[in-house]
């Protein structure tokens, strides 16, 4: 590989891309006071911080109001619909880690019975964005 005079300089390298995880659910607020987003409007706070300290890519889980992790549809909805409004460049990226739990009656039945589908079969989409398909006739 050969490095030509002014290799280093920003304008001559390849883009860079920084992916930020400020929400991982292992951790409790009490475990980092003051540092652990708990609100939603200090989730999408963290997120508008990340990306201007050079983010390009958000990682993300959602908080309940007592500090744990959630896995409420409603919640990742407003968490992505908050980070888009603020930061409408960043690449959001959704914990995949979890498995998304149903909150409305009767869905329970329906969401033991499809092991693949229910973990982003609710989440609204969002026009003019990437669309991924799933196939599940395996």
């Amino acid at each position: 590989m050969n490095f030509l005079d002014g290799h280093l300089f920003p304008e001559n390298q390849q883009p860079l891309i920084i992916t930020a995880a400020p929400y991982a659910p292992s951790w409790l607020p009490s475990d980092f006071p003051g540092e652990i987003a708990v609100t939603m409007d200090e989730q999408i706070q963290k997120a508008v911080d990340c990306y201007n300290a050079g983010a390009t890519v958000l990682h993300l889980h959602v908080r309940e109001l007592d500090g744990k992790g959630s896995k409420r549809l409603s919640k990742f909805n407003e968490l992505i619909a908050g980070v888009r409004a603020r930061v409408p460049e960043m690449i959001i990226q959704v914990g995949g880690s979890i498995s998304f739990a149903p909150e409305t009656d009767g869905a329970a039945a329906k969401w033991l019975s499809d092991d693949t589908r229910h973990m982003l079969a609710e989440l609204e989409p969002v026009p003019d964005q990437v669309t991924v398909t799933v196939n599940t006739s395996q």
